[in-house]
């Protein structure tokens, strides 16, 4: 693979490997240890860039981005947000994965209310205001599961949660 292509797309790679680890092991109902989990971010990149680039791609580019898969997966699962969402109960867990596309996760939360999860990188320019509006137009849409009161967009950079509560759902109201 050419090495300008390579470098636009392992990132894309490397993220979508990290966030789809993560959502197996939340469906999973088990939390795991970093380094299982990590290992399993690994195993799915080897194997997305294998499918995309099949005569390889240079090993620098292989080793910057196994590395930024090892500090992503350091600071998303020291974050407390996503902490608290692997010690959700599974009968709170809606939907994971394809089941919740196109968000991670959907979670019922205390009030009943059912709530988007969504890991992504957000770009650190004004891009970001656009992918967040982008987020909440999907939440107002709703999910086959029931009515969505907000999303939670977690920064795959940096770790933080940010709420998008969405407008004309009532605080309190049972969905589903």
């Amino acid at each position: 693979m050419d090495p300008l292509l390579a470098a636009r797309h392992l990132p894309v790679l490397a993220d979508r490997a990290v966030r789809d680890a993560i959502v197996a092991a939340l469906g999973s109902g088990r939390r795991p240890a970093l380094p299982a989990l990590t290992r399993e971010a690994l195993l799915r990149f080897e194997r997305a860039v294998q499918l995309k680039a099949p005569d390889g791609v240079r090993p620098a580019l292989l080793f910057a981005q196994r590395d930024r898969i090892l500090r992503v997966m350091r600071t998303v699962c020291a974050a407390e947000v996503t902490a608290r969402l692997f010690r959700v109960h599974r009968r709170d867990l809606a939907a994971t994965g394809a089941a919740a596309r196109p968000f991670d996760a959907i979670v019922r939360v205390r009030d009943g209310s059912l709530h988007a999860v969504v890991w992504r990188a957000l770009p650190v320019d004004g891009r970001r205001l656009e992918r967040l509006r982008g987020a909440r137009a999907w939440a107002k849409r709703g999910h086959r599961a029931g009515k969505l009161a907000g999303i939670v967009v977690i920064d795959l950079h940096t770790g933080v949660a940010r709420a998008l509560p969405v407008r004309g759902h009532r605080a309190g109201s049972k969905a589903a």
